[in-house]
């Protein structure tokens, strides 16, 4: 009779999904299939022998798999290094080769295994095997990107880098991303700013590797630093962009943390690396199909590597078992602090002079053709860029926007700043003063009313669009609204605006209208400074906000798009006589406002009366 295995096999909802996802999953070795396979028989059959008779294997496999997946779960299923003669090179040599590649080279613009060698006192070979196990360098003539490296991220049209957190053998890479945009999917030519960022991931995938081992802590495992790095990104991300998290290595417990987090925080997206997959390797994928962190001429993550390089490299000098985690997040305040960092695109100090010249000479060869086709490219990114600090409330009402010094801050010329500048006027979101430049809006009454207005109009417009589609394509706004439901639960004032906005933007996107959700955008964008300027607070509408877009989402959901329409416009009036009250020297019109925007037939039996003038715990965050 057979006997039953001292190590029982008892899964989590989440370690059963992901062993299911890998034995159905075409990117995954044949190998890994088949131990998540034994580890799904094993919770179902009492025996080896009785797992081995199923799937067709020996005892002794399902034994081995069985063992390590008890010991080490899913991080038990990987491959492990092949028996042989154990390294020469100790730990602690490849770890002062690997922060010692983020230093500056004593000569040249780049380390050669050479000149690594002098340094570390090393013969050559041995930098170059360090590096090529790690992948610090591909191989002259080859690209860093692996044929068979899985594509995790690649659906994604990545925005910028925001976060990384290292607690060896712990990374996350954190990405902010557009969900509604789309994809290029074609390679991009590799710059010098994206060989920087790739070789800085290599180093920390490497010393997360080399160091993980060394990482042990007696008991559990303290998470507070992982949930501080992800209230940190959810406050520093604007809320209207999804976050996505690269994710190896962590400890079951971290795990369970992060799952528990992103449960109350669907904007967020975790991607965990396959046992057999590479957390480099996804990294690669990442920057080859997404230009936004090699561009030299915009302002995103290049202006934020050379810091976080230095910063990588001390921490990983002074590393030591007990040390608290690396966690960096980028800060959208920071791009307009005046921080020495920012104060150009290009801004490490090897090559700030020579971005200056490189700049230099463009401008002295380049034609005026050449450069009408290159401005609106920059310009665009330069007016995103100025959108997005006006709507966080980076410029108070009233305050001037200066050609010059924004130019000086970006690292860029003036050219494209001031068609960046022409464009927000034309938006509403910047003010045209006579032979004065530009300056931020000071918000009245009149401001108000025609925004809101134009918004009530369009929105009942996608609003009966949205309700014509099939439920299948509502899934963004459903998700949008599992945020807002969240958010109430707890009773966050301070997130409720953002995400009620959030909910209105997935309507706006799921109509597939191109031209009114453009329209859409830019007026939310309006909106978002105006409540910022304000300084509005929802404390005490918070379940009103939440009952209202539920009651939206119902009448789309129910394919009743007139009634979704008409329960918008009423959301629309309250919101707009909430936010005129806060002006100390307007008034709300009531007549204006119903012969601009028009009133909401009252469906029978509705007992609202949508002219009384609400007080704020009437308001929403529209």
């Amino acid at each position: 009779m057979a006997r039953r295995p001292r190590d029982a096999v008892v899964l989590t909802d989440s370690e059963r999904s992901t062993l299911v996802s890998w034995t159905r999953s075409r990117s995954c070795s044949q190998a890994l299939v088949l131990r998540a396979r034994i580890v799904l028989a094993c919770e179902q059959e009492v025996t080896n022998t009785a797992v081995a008779e199923r799937l067709g294997v020996s005892v002794d496999t399902v034994r081995t798999w069985r063992s390590r997946f008890v010991a080490e779960r899913l991080n038990g299923l990987a491959e492990r290094p092949r028996p042989g003669r154990p390294s020469a090179i100790s730990d602690d040599t490849i770890a002062q080769v690997l922060v010692r590649t983020l230093s500056p080279p004593p000569i040249g613009r780049r380390w050669s295994t050479r000149s690594m060698a002098e340094a570390v006192g090393l013969s050559q070979s041995t930098v170059s095997r360090i590096w090529r196990t790690y992948r610090i360098r591909p191989r002259p003539g080859h690209s860093a990107l692996c044929p068979g490296a899985a594509r995790t991220l690649l659906p994604l049209k990545i925005r910028d880098v925001v976060g990384l957190f290292l607690d060896p053998p712990a990374r996350v890479l954190a990405v902010a991303a557009d969900d509604h945009a789309v994809p290029d999917h074609a390679v991009t030519t590799p710059t010098t700013r994206s060989a920087q960022a790739r070789e800085l991931f290599a180093v920390v995938n490497a010393f997360a590797l080399v160091r993980g081992s060394a990482n042990t802590h007696d008991g559990p495992a303290d998470s507070t630093p992982l949930r501080a790095f992800l209230e940190h990104l959810d406050r520093a991300v604007p809320a209207r962009m999804a976050v996505h998290l690269l994710v190896d290595g962590l400890s079951p417990d971290a795990h369970d943390t992060l799952d528990t987090w992103l449960a109350g925080h669907p904007r967020f997206h975790q991607h965990a690396v396959a046992p057999d997959g590479s957390w480099i390797d996804e990294v690669d994928v990442l920057l080859a199909h997404n230009p936004l962190p090699s561009h030299e001429d915009v302002l995103g993550f290049a202006a934020s590597l050379a810091r976080l390089r230095d910063d990588v490299r001390a921490w990983c000098t002074t590393w030591t078992a007990p040390s608290r985690p690396f966690s960096w997040t980028k800060s959208p305040r920071a791009l307009w602090s005046g921080d020495r960092e920012y104060h150009g695109l290009v801004n490490d100090s090897k090559s700030a002079g020579d971005s200056h010249a490189e700049r230099a000479g463009a401008d002295e060869h380049t034609s005026p053709d050449d450069v009408a086709s290159g401005t609106p490219r920059i310009a665009d990114r330069v007016a995103q860029l100025v959108r997005e600090a006006l709507a966080n409330g980076q410029f108070g009402p009233g305050e001037r926007v200066k050609e010059a010094p924004l130019a000086t801050r970006l690292g860029v010329s003036r050219g494209p700043v001031r068609e960046a500048l022409r464009v927000l006027a034309e938006e509403g979101m910047l003010e045209l003063l006579p032979n004065r430049g530009v300056a931020v809006p000071h918000v009245t009454a009149t401001n108000i009313l025609d925004l809101y207005a134009v918004r009530a109009c369009l929105g009942g417009l996608l609003m009966r669009r949205v309700a014509m589609l099939p439920r299948s394509a509502l899934r963004s706004v459903s998700t949008a609204l599992a945020e807002v439901r969240v958010v109430a639960g707890h009773g966050d004032h301070t997130r409720i605006g953002e995400a009620d906005l959030r909910f209105q933007d997935a309507i706006a996107r799921t109509a597939q209208l191109p031209e009114a959700g453009r329209i859409f955008d830019r007026l939310t964008m309006r909106l978002r400074m105006f409540n910022a300027i304000l300084r509005l607070d929802w404390a005490e509408a918070v379940d009103l906000i939440a009952r209202e877009d539920i009651g939206i989402y119902e009448a789309i959901r129910n394919g009743d798009g007139t009634e979704a329409a008409r329960r918008w416009r009423v959301k629309v009036e309250r919101s707009v006589r909430y936010m005129v009250a806060q002006l100390p020297r307007d008034h709300f019109d009531p007549n204006l406002w119903v012969t601009i925007a028009g009133k909401p037939d009252p469906r029978p039996g509705d007992p609202r009366n949508v002219h009384s003038t609400p007080s704020p715990r009437h308001s929403t965050a529209t």
